[in-house]
């Protein structure tokens, strides 16, 4: 099982995500597969245990890169890019953890973003990096007409 911190300042539009993702995982029956936690980012150094990999909202970016530098984690931290917070379903981001968890076993390094990618804030992809590689594009917006 992957266990996924999703990180924020405040918390109140992480804390919603986390609660998102985890009712997804209960709809997909994907419990023995994935859990979703929040952690505030201001606490993710000291509860890093809780987690296998860390992924932050876009505006945390420079405290994990800070933190990162002063090598405060042990686990991958990533930063979930703008175009796919709050879009993304479940199997994306469980598809990205896998995928970071991988890179960062292989001897990856915080702030942890695919190599293709690395300026998180500058991504353009709303779907997981495999899907985007494969050439697949969100369905978003046909489940979700504006």
């Amino acid at each position: 099982m992957i266990r996924i911190a999703i990180c924020c300042g405040g918390g109140f539009s992480s804390s919603a995500l986390a609660a998102h993702l985890e009712r997804e995982v209960a709809e997909q029956n994907l419990q023995d597969k994935v859990k979703f936690v929040f952690i505030p980012i201001h606490q993710l150094a000291d509860r890093q245990d809780e987690a296998d990999i860390a992924m932050a909202c876009p505006h945390t970016e420079y405290k994990v890169k800070q933190d990162s530098a002063a090598g405060r984690y042990h686990i991958p931290v990533t930063i979930i890019p703008p175009r796919l917070y709050g879009l993304m379903p479940v199997r994306d981001f469980v598809e990205d953890a896998e995928d970071l968890l991988e890179l960062w076993n292989q001897g990856g390094t915080n702030m942890m973003t695919f190599p293709d990618e690395p300026r998180p804030l500058a991504v353009q992809r709303m779907v997981s990096h495999r899907r985007w590689l494969k050439g697949e594009t969100a369905d978003f917006k046909k489940k979700h007409p504006l």
